[in-house]
């Protein structure tokens, strides 16, 4: 009986250890909309201001998630049943230009929104790395929107 007791003790704390190393690693990109903003970048176009507020380099060093704000003086954009704000933001890093992926948007009022985009990064990029996010469409306004920033491993 004891026997048993002190080895289901030993595997109730390796289970926990475990489930909290797990849960650790893996970010929440919802806590992080609501986390305190600050300005990296931002590009203003009819009316429509984007602001990258922070990022984070996850999974290893494979993925990064960029941050943003959208404000507008036009009036409501977006409908709630709507998949992302950004239409097909491209990420360029160094020399490579890659496909972001809207990830998740929150509707903070009429006129302001937060989101995130998610992109996959190349095998080597160096420490410290130019950067850019650019997209030609916010929901359905047409226009140009290009953020450049820095970027630190």
């Amino acid at each position: 009986m004891k026997i048993f007791l002190k080895t289901a003790k030993s595997l109730g704390g390796f289970v926990l250890l475990l489930f909290f190393l797990i849960g650790g690693t893996w970010p929440s990109t919802q806590s992080a909309l609501a986390a305190q903003e600050k300005t990296i970048g931002t590009a203003e176009n009819g009316g429509i201001k984007l602001t990258i507020t922070n990022y984070a380099i996850t999974n290893y060093g494979q993925e990064m998630i960029l941050y943003y704000t959208v404000e507008t003086t036009t009036g409501n954009l977006m409908d709630e049943d709507v998949k992302g704000l950004l239409k097909n933001p491209e990420i360029s890093i160094a020399d490579n230009r890659l496909q972001g992926m809207d990830a998740n948007h929150k509707k903070i009022s009429s006129q302001k929104y937060l989101g995130a985009v998610r992109v996959n990064l190349p095998q080597y990029i160096p420490a410290t790395s130019t950067a850019a996010l650019s997209t030609d469409a916010i929901l359905n306004q047409k226009g140009q929107w290009t953020i450049n920033f820095q970027i630190k491993k």
